[in-house]
């Protein structure tokens, strides 16, 4: 989409929604998060603190153990004259990140004086520490200004979110710093990036003496046991006739030693400024960033930066075997857990924007991790997990009532995101290292995987059905087996393995099962054998990346009817995008992000240009004003972010994707697509057009209605989103 035209997708936007009383885009994001791989953080929006610091980026350490939360909060305060305040309770002017980085800056303004906050851990700093960096300026009066900084942890019993009783703050006089510790066995130092005019802590709680416009007293501090202790410095400004900037951090120690961890910080600090620090960390994330892709507009370059710098600060960067990884979401979002799934398509749009290094830690990350807990399930021993992480790196899966969710995709996406790197990179030498556990551990296991038929056996696939019998023949499972195939096969080649002929045999063989096997009378893809020999619910978007991955011909018949038939089924009561498939409960039918993302380019590739560039302006939009996040999902009626927010792969990543993507032909995977006749499948039954399905096939086994049909006369393929569900409701009657 060229830049000229993103006015007018928009100006189409609000006018269909004026139309058709769709809800527009707004914001209903809650926080700002921000990491630097090890330290996690997050600025709530609703309250104007920071009130997030958890000890690890990831949610669980290892089995039983949950990441904890010690951050109660932290702000600034301001004091004039004799006027005083401490300013999370005075609203922003404004907020969000600065652009392109994982730093928060929030601007509030207060008898004549304009504050500006910068909340942020360096993504080159080795600590886990958050630093809180202020400037003031002096827009009226001449009151003297003096600026102060409150620091309320909670380090107490309990997890994830410990209790206040029973903590201690020592002040170390020689460092200028305090230290805080309690029956949570860790402990923080809280130190200024410049010497402290004044200090108090707990007895002498620094909250109250500044509400009364006092100095804090060098008081308090006393290693004595107390519950909710707190304590807080404050910088004298004088007179601010000129802007003037103060900072200060807290760092975490695992121990009861936070000394050495106060001492690293300021040895990285090196004598900097708190001015100059802050200008160094931003350069430094502008000059990591890299440039959007060609043709997009001023929005789509801020969005690209910004989704970037998501995907970053997502990857685990803690020492020990899990360093690499990426989380599904960002905490608070509790998906900040490392899914293969999502990892792939983060690697992907990681390698696409051209950061290598991230990319190579990602898979470098699996090639390390431990496996093998699901081994009966599988057949054979594996490398890469059937679900997810833990954040030492070890497998997890979670389980229900109906067992545990063991996923195959993961296979095939591995492969995938491997062969997408290593073609960018050119990095053989890490290929070469990888393939022998590469080849037993995943492509093998792959080819192993394949039933006669070609497809892939029955598993939990992409949306998590568990076990136990509700395992099934799933679309999107066998879709990314024949695409991760096809890269092993290509992997191969390049190390002069002769198995790259029975990998893109295996590959082949998946692709026509898709066809043979996982189309409806109507020549439409279903969601798996079983739910399409049901007779209902079983339309599942997840299947475009039969088209995404250059499995069928995006412009063929069995696209042209997918697509169609999402339109009519897919779409929410909202008006906007689509939900994963039809039939599900709550969490199936909210308009899924991700799907927005993957089926616009479907649909880009099927020719529908138009409806493609308003399903991504509506995605855009709505990330604009959530500050540049991508939810999980969009709730189904208001299009309230809902879910996990931000997402990374499913979510940052799918975005740059759809960037770099766009424009591009799609590569037939396995050298040419696959054959779409005959129409019918082997088995099984769907319902017909008077039941909401597709209109059936005409004799030229291409479904009637794509061009020449539709409400009001308009052309089906052609209509824009906003028009779809009254053309569904028109198809019914």
């Amino acid at each position: 989409m060229a830049r000229a035209r993103l006015p007018a997708l928009l100006a189409a936007l609000s006018a269909a929604a004026t139309a058709e009383a769709l809800v527009e885009p707004h914001r209903s994001v809650a926080f700002l998060p921000f990491s630097n791989g090890r330290a996690a953080a997050a600025f709530d929006v609703r309250s104007g603190r920071l009130n997030r610091f958890w000890e690890h980026p990831y949610r669980f350490p290892s089995a039983g153990v949950e990441t904890r939360n010690f951050l109660h909060d932290l702000y600034p305060g301001l004091r004039v004259g004799a006027q005083a305040k401490w300013l999370a309770e005075v609203a922003p002017d404004t907020l969000g990140y600065e652009p392109g980085t994982g730093v928060v800056r929030v601007q509030r303004s207060f008898a004549g004086i304009r504050v500006e906050e910068w909340y942020f851990s360096p993504p080159d700093l080795p600590q886990h520490a958050v630093f809180l960096v202020v400037r003031a300026t002096r827009l009226s009066g001449s009151d003297p200004v003096d600026l102060y900084a409150l620091f309320n942890f909670h380090l107490g019993a309990g997890s994830p979110e410990p209790d206040a009783a029973g903590e201690h703050i020592l002040r170390d006089e020689a460092r200028d710093a305090f230290y805080e510790w309690g029956p949570a066995g860790v402990t923080f130092g809280h130190a200024g990036l410049q010497p402290s005019a004044h200090w108090s802590a707990t007895p002498r709680n620094p909250w109250g003496i500044l509400n009364a416009a006092g100095d804090l007293p060098d008081e308090g501090a006393t290693g004595a046991a107390l519950d909710d202790s707190v304590c807080g410095f404050q910088q004298s400004l004088g007179a601010l006739d000129a802007p003037a900037t103060v900072g200060w951090f807290s760092v975490l120690a695992a121990d009861r030693d936070a000394a050495p961890k106060i001492d690293a910080v300021r040895a990285w600090v090196a004598r900097r400024t708190p001015e100059k620090l802050l200008a160094d960390v931003l350069a430094e994330w502008r000059a990591w960033t890299t440039a959007p892709p060609a043709g997009a507009t001023a929005g789509e370059a801020d969005l690209a930066r910004q989704s970037q710098a998501i995907l970053r600060m997502a990857q685990v960067a803690e020492p020990g075997r899990g360093e690499g990884q990426i989380l599904a979401s960002m905490a608070p979002g509790k998906w900040n857990i490392a899914w293969v799934r999502d990892m792939a398509y983060a690697t992907v749009a990681l390698v696409r924007s051209g950061h290598y290094p991230e990319a190579r830690r990602a898979l470098a990350f699996q090639m390390g991790a431990q496996t093998g807990a699901f081994l009966s399930h599988v057949g054979m021993p594996y490398r890469i997990s059937v679900v997810r992480y833990f954040g030492d790196g070890t497998e997890e899966s979670d389980s229900n009532a109906d067992g545990p969710n063991v996923e195959f995709d993961g296979f095939g996406l591995f492969f995938w995101s491997l062969g997408e790197y290593v073609r960018a990179s050119g990095d053989e030498t890490s290929l070469a290292a990888w393939w022998p556990d590469m080849k037993t551990g995943v492509a093998d296991v792959l080819v192993s995987l394949q039933e006669p038929s070609g497809l892939i056996r029955p598993d939990s696939s992409i949306w998590e059905v568990h076990w136990n019998g509700k395992q099934r023949h799933f679309a999107y499972t066998t879709i990314a087996a024949a695409r991760g195939l096809a890269a092993a096969a290509e992997s191969a080649g390049r190390m002069g393995d002769a198995a790259a002929e029975r990998y893109s045999q295996a590959a082949a063989r998946a692709r026509d099962a898709i066809v043979r096997h996982l189309r409806s009378a109507e020549g439409i893809l279903a969601q798996a054998t079983e739910s399409l020999a049901s007779g209902r619910n079983w339309l599942d978007a997840s299947a475009v990346e039969a088209f995404n991955f250059g499995l069928l011909d995006p412009t063929g018949p069995t696209a042209t009817a997918t697509l169609a038939a999402m339109r009519a089924r897919l779409v929410p009561p909202g008006g906007r995008g689509f939900m994963r498939n039809e039939g599900g409960e709550w969490y199936d039918s909210q308009e899924w992000v991700f799907v927005d993302l993957r089926a616009g380019h479907a649909l880009r590739l099927a020719g529908q240009a138009r409806d493609a560039d308003l399903l991504l302006a509506w995605n855009e939009a709505q990330a604009a004003e959530n500050f540049g996040e991508f939810a999980e999902l969009h709730d189904r009626a208001t299009a309230d972010y809902a879910g996990e927010t931000p997402m990374a792969g499913l979510g940052a990543g799918a975005f740059l994707l759809a960037l770099h993507d766009r424009g591009l032909a799609v590569e037939p995977a396995c050298g040419v697509f696959a054959d779409e006749n005959p129409l019918a499948p082997d088995g099984g039954s769907a319902p017909d057009a008077g039941d909401g399905g597709a209109p059936p096939a005409s004799d030229d086994r291409r479904p009637v209605g794509c061009g020449c049909e539709g409400a009001a006369g308009a052309g089906w393929a052609l209509l824009p989103l906003a028009g779809l569900r009254r053309a569904a409701a028109s198809r019914r009657r």
